[in-house]
């Protein structure tokens, strides 16, 4: 669609993004929404649930998921660099719960991969899950504030490239109709 245009993507933490932000590295990052971004903007695009997913031989037919429910299980979460974790562990301690997981990951992928083997439940956003896999359940979680807003994050008062809007404007549709 646009041939002399070269992108290079990079995947990072938000923290890490941040920084690469700040070094105009990069001219723009998509992820959550963090607390404290002063020296950034930050474009709502989609609302993300974190959802629970289940291996199918040990779901028992739940359609929603307290975070208190999630303790009966082998629990498989994402690291405590991550964005998601922050917000589970936030909420986990709101309620007086402590998760102790078996595993830990770097990747909402490498969860869901480990849950498709039967190795436990995880919870990860909604945009990181294929619903199409018949080895595991997706379930809600149950508390009003177990979603994060995604969107696209950029250097205050930074003016981007004509080829780095284009892109943020296909992202912005592609996303939208992720979310739909």
């Amino acid at each position: 669609r646009y041939p002399r245009s070269i992108v290079e993507v990079i995947e990072s933490p938000p923290q890490a993004a941040l920084g690469l932000l700040q070094q105009q590295e990069v001219e723009f990052y998509i992820g959550p929404e963090l607390p404290n971004l002063t020296d950034f903007q930050f474009e709502s695009i989609l609302d993300d649930p974190l959802m629970a997913c289940i291996p199918t031989e040990i779901y028992g037919g739940e359609k929603k998921l307290l975070l208190s429910d999630l303790l009966r299980y082998p629990l498989i979460l994402l690291s405590r660099k991550t964005a998601v974790r922050g917000l589970v562990d936030r909420l986990t301690a709101a309620e007086g719960i402590e998760f102790k997981p078996q595993y830990e990951v770097e990747s909402a992928q490498t969860a869901v991969a480990l849950v498709c083997s039967g190795l436990g439940v995880c919870v990860v956003p909604g945009i990181a899950i294929s619903r199409n896999d018949e080895r595991m359940r997706v379930v809600p979680i149950d508390h009003r504030d177990a979603h994060r807003s995604v969107g696209i994050i950029t250097a205050r008062g930074y003016v981007h490239h004509s080829f780095s809007e284009q892109l943020m404007n296909l992202i912005r549709t592609n996303l939208r109709e992720l979310a739909n």
